[in-house]
């Protein structure tokens, strides 16, 4: 992906809401980009820092990890696994304790590959040429209903209870229930995490026509959350998005011909076998809790 130049974008709104319990982040280093975006749950008390943790874990766990990221399902699945035990510790450590939830989605964009991680109705979209390519399937109550048929694709945006999440990081369970996947990502895809303030408001067609206009890709963000929290006024959710556009090859002439490769040290070649090891050791622990 180094050979690609890239848009970043985020906005993030409070809508009719007393306190913006979303929180978004974006970091990267040579060919990786990590993006995440959490929706703390307003059932719950706190749940604007069980978000925050999230994007903390990212953070942290992103520039602790040698890249390009070997094993990327791996490291997602790592991340939210973590977060989850920092939202419960966290909740412990209250007198009396708490219960701080929040839906999470994660993508790691690297080699021309986009690498995602969720729990609960927080979404990714990757749109190329105008039209969807693909999307998160929200893990919810509603969403559970149209897959068996009770109710309709478009009955679920406006159903009473679209808003219940039957995944999420924090609560009484040890393990967090994640979903990953992977697709292939071209120059010009753009990739948008959002909070379901967003979608709740604005359809992937709208969402398409935003990002492939004329515009730039922030004034794209930008628009589009100004819409969602306009279209459900005088009752707007948080409204969270972080938009990421691949760019087209640089130029051949704009490229720095690459210095000599030097001979490896013996010091490099230590530190290169360190990182590989302690991601195949972080690869079987996923394994293992996963087990448990």
């Amino acid at each position: 992906m180094s050979r690609h130049k890239h848009e970043l974008a985020e906005m993030s709104l409070t809508g009719d809401r007393k306190i913006n319990q979303d929180r978004c982040v974006h970091v990267e280093s040579g060919e990786s980009v990590l993006l995440a975006v959490a929706d703390g749950m307003g059932g719950h008390p706190r749940g604007e820092t069980a978000a925050q943790i999230v994007t903390d874990t990212c953070r942290n766990y992103f520039k602790k990890t040698p890249r390009p990221i070997l094993s990327p399902g791996s490291f997602l699945i790592r991340i939210m696994q973590k977060a989850h035990e920092d939202i419960v510790t966290f909740g412990l450590k209250n007198d009396p304790p708490i219960d701080p939830r929040t839906t999470a989605v994660i993508a790691l964009v690297q080699d021309n590959m986009a690498y995602w991680a969720h729990a609960g109705d927080s979404r990714l979209y990757i749109f190329r040429g105008g039209r969807l390519v693909t999307r998160t399937v929200d893990h919810s109550y509603v969403e559970r209903l149209r897959q068996q048929g009770v109710i309709s694709k478009h009955e679920v945006e406006s159903h009473p209870q679209r808003n219940y999440v039957t995944r999420c990081l924090g609560g009484n369970i040890n393990q967090p229930e994640v979903e990953i996947g992977k697709h292939s990502v071209e120059p010009g895809d753009v990739i948008l995490l959002c909070s379901d303030g967003l979608w709740g408001s604005i359809d992937q067609d709208l969402m398409s026509e935003a990002l492939f206009d004329e515009t730039s890709l922030a004034e794209a963000t930008k628009a589009l959350a100004d819409e969602a929290a306009q279209k459900a006024f005088p009752d707007s959710d948080n409204v969270t998005l972080l938009t990421m556009r691949l760019g087209k090859n640089v130029p051949a002439s704009d490229k720095k011909p690459a210095p000599p490769e030097k001979p490896k040290s013996k010091k490099d070649e230590l530190g290169e076998a360190i990182a590989n090891l302690q991601d195949a050791i972080d690869s079987f622990q996923t394994e293992l809790d996963s087990k448990d």
